[in-house]
């Protein structure tokens, strides 16, 4: 997660919660150390010459396709009536309402459309308008097309604007890093708020010798969910699970362990700081890290949770690891074994 504990904000900690107190949470010396493969890949860019009068969205003209195409973008209302599965079933007392009209959208000019398309493709504006009147369409039905769907315009407009003025080479490099799990804090300790009952400390009198010596890269872990805790006793006890570390507490640069991502929502690039870090004993006696990630059930499919998956699981596969996501009510059930 990126947003987890507010680290060394006085504000922040004032308000901590009557079920919260505040921790001091001290690094377990010598510091862990990971290798870690990053992956950098190239692109090389070489100009096309444009064809003029060639189609930027043929869909359009056919009504099928369009609606294919847009179909995601669209708002569906769903009335129910009855409560049960049987009724579901039965959909007999089922109504659909089309509200896409109703959805929030910025309204485009031929000048912000082709103010917004210069912006992302680096052009000028006058070149681009130029290109966009010289696509079958022209610039004014682009500028239809995207009023009604915005989404059309970064997703398929720019894009295939993009393809039709330049041929991309793609390298990749890979280059490894040893990583360290938690930076030494300058004032001596990491200070989070944290509930009282998601707080586990290595010195605790139910951890085992063997247990401690297995984990705590921090000398306090602070989890923030119910899940996250379970998962982590279930780990710490299980005899194939050689380390096991929660790195999903500091997340605003205390820790070199994180995996950059292009958020699709903001088109930024974010670093992500997962939830734990496990070593697994293999049939073969090998030993292998596994990245886990637990996450609510309804947010598995979540855009935002896709991107951060895709970029984990290249990193992950390069420097010879696992990437799992876990599902909240998995943890919650103690059906942590498919990790394994």
């Amino acid at each position: 997660p990126e947003k987890r504990f507010l680290i060394n904000s006085a504000d922040e900690l004032q308000k901590t919660g009557k079920d919260k107190v505040r921790v001091e949470v001290r690094v377990v010396e010598p510091p862990v150390k990971i290798k870690l493969v990053r992956v950098r890949k190239q692109y090389q860019m070489r100009e096309k010459q444009l064809v003029t009068g060639h189609a930027l969205m043929p869909e359009r003209a056919d009504k099928q396709k369009w609606g294919e195409l847009v179909e995601k973008y669209r708002l569906i209302e769903t009335q129910q009536d009855g409560l049960t599965a049987a009724d579901a079933a039965r959909a007999s007392g089922s109504r659909t309402f089309d509200l896409t009209a109703r959805r929030e959208k910025r309204t485009f000019s031929r000048l912000t459309l082709v103010a917004e398309v210069s912006r992302y493709l680096n052009r000028n504006p006058l070149e681009i308008e130029e290109l966009l009147d010289a696509t079958e369409e022209g610039t004014d039905e682009l500028v239809a097309i995207t009023n009604e769907f915005n989404e059309l315009l970064y997703d398929e407009i720019i894009p295939r604007l993009f393809r039709q003025l330049y041929d991309l080479d793609e390298s990749q490099q890979t280059e490894e890093h040893e990583v360290e799990l938690i930076k030494m804090p300058p004032n001596g300790y990491y200070e989070v708020s944290a509930a009282k009952d998601k707080i586990v400390r290595m010195n605790d009198p139910q951890i085992k010798d063997e247990e401690r010596a297995k984990s705590f890269h921090l000398d306090t872990y602070c989890f923030d969910s119910g899940s996250e805790n379970w998962l982590f006793w279930d780990l710490l006890r299980e005899q194939r699970v050689k380390k096991i570390y929660f790195t999903g507490m500091l997340t605003h640069g205390q820790s070199d362990f994180f995996i950059q991502y292009i958020d699709p929502d903001s088109r930024t690039v974010r670093s992500y700081y997962p939830d734990f870090i496990f070593q697994r004993e293999e049939p073969d006696g090998s030993l292998k890290y596994v990245i886990v990630e637990v996450k609510a059930d309804n947010q598995i499919e979540d855009a935002v949770v896709q991107a951060k998956k895709d970029f984990a699981q290249q990193i992950a596969v390069a420097s010879g690891m696992e990437y799992r996501i876990l599902k909240s009510s998995d943890a919650d059930k103690r059906q942590f074994r498919v990790l394994l």
